[in-house]
């Protein structure tokens, strides 16, 4: 795997990112719980791809500093987005959220409509707040203590053939590499917004087109649940990712480079 060019930190809004830098459209790609920037490795280094692509280290993650929050939920985060997109001076974007940064992306383009001309969103993660207090502390404590427990290579190791599915060397060492990024309080407040929050908070509130890609072999957010998140708001339009799993684009990233990033 060749070396990733132009990587560099977000220094105003303390946000770390990849950048691959193109003359076609922006896209702000966004991360899930257990990843970071460089799970969309693969398309920052893809030469087919023209367009304009910058990942994010979410707050807590890599080198990105911290939110103060403790118990942040998605529109914290989203404000902490539209403070990296306006030090980066991109006015409208495509916005992509996979799994937890799918309720990030879904709280940003709720509240902020004009900044965003299309939201995708891949294997999202819906959110507990409406589920019992007992789920939602168990969610909330979940994956800090598996961090604990394993640490990061050892969780990247047991966690990454659950996320992937096609679990190559290749794509596990994709995982591992991200999972260099974690840190306890970053990862802990992350499942804050995982156990507190919902996604559909903030997707009545999106007015532009919403597009939800799907794996086809995705254990962790199920097809049916994305299924049932269509029912509920028909503006969505599904695509299934054939033979992927959670991590659709490390998995299928011909099909990304088809279908989103043609």
């Amino acid at each position: 795997m060749s070396q990733v060019i132009d990587y560099q930190f977000a220094r105003k809004s303390g946000i770390e990112y990849l950048e691959k830098k193109g003359e076609g459209k922006v896209f702000v790609l966004l991360h899930g719980i257990s990843s970071g920037a460089f799970s969309w490795i693969k398309q920052l280094q893809d030469s087919t791809i023209s367009h304009h692509l910058i990942a994010w280290n979410a707050p807590g993650y890599g080198e990105s500093i911290l939110l103060e929050n403790p118990t942040a939920i998605g529109i914290d985060y989203a404000k902490r987005l539209l403070a990296f997109v306006d030090e980066l001076k991109v006015d409208k974007f495509i916005l992509v959220g996979h799994s937890l940064g799918a309720m990030m992306a879904a709280a940003f383009a709720a509240q902020y409509p004009e900044r965003v001309s299309q939201l995708v969103l891949i294997c999202a993660a819906q959110g507990y707040m409406h589920e019992g207090a007992a789920t939602k502390l168990e969610i909330y404590e979940r994956r800090p203590k598996l961090l604990a427990k394993l640490g990061n290579i050892g969780m990247a190791n047991e966690r990454g053939p659950f996320l992937l599915g096609v679990p190559t060397d290749e794509n596990m060492e994709i995982v591992r590499t991200v999972s260099k990024g974690l840190t306890p309080q970053g990862f802990t407040n992350a499942s804050h917004l995982l156990a507190y929050d919902q996604i559909d908070q903030s997707l009545p509130d999106v007015g532009c087109e919403i597009d939800l890609y799907y794996g086809e072999e995705d254990g962790i957010t199920p097809p049916k649940g994305m299924f049932d998140l269509q029912e509920k708001f028909k503006k969505i339009v599904l695509h299934e990712v054939p033979n992927a799993g959670h991590l659709a684009y490390i998995d299928a990233p011909n099909y990304f480079r088809k279908t989103l990033f043609k």
